[in-house]
């Protein structure tokens, strides 16, 4: 089952979201930086980013039969 593209960016935007959270809550000492945590925050930012770039090019891609 795939997603739609509106739906893909909606998960992008959470991703990168709750990994900006992830980061702060490590800066303020909240939660302890581990190396493994630091790493899955980067690549939550990163799969959010990539994800998020594939549906604004689904969402904004011509659809086959639109001119112009």
């Amino acid at each position: 089952m795939s997603l739609g593209p509106l739906a893909q960016i909606l998960v992008a935007v959470l991703m990168m979201v709750g990994s900006v959270v992830l980061a702060f809550l490590m800066v303020m000492r909240i939660l302890q930086p581990t190396l493994g945590l630091c790493f899955a925050t980067f690549f939550l930012t990163l799969a959010g980013f990539i994800i998020g770039i594939i549906g604004m090019v689904q969402y904004i891609r011509p659809r086959s039969g639109d001119r112009g």
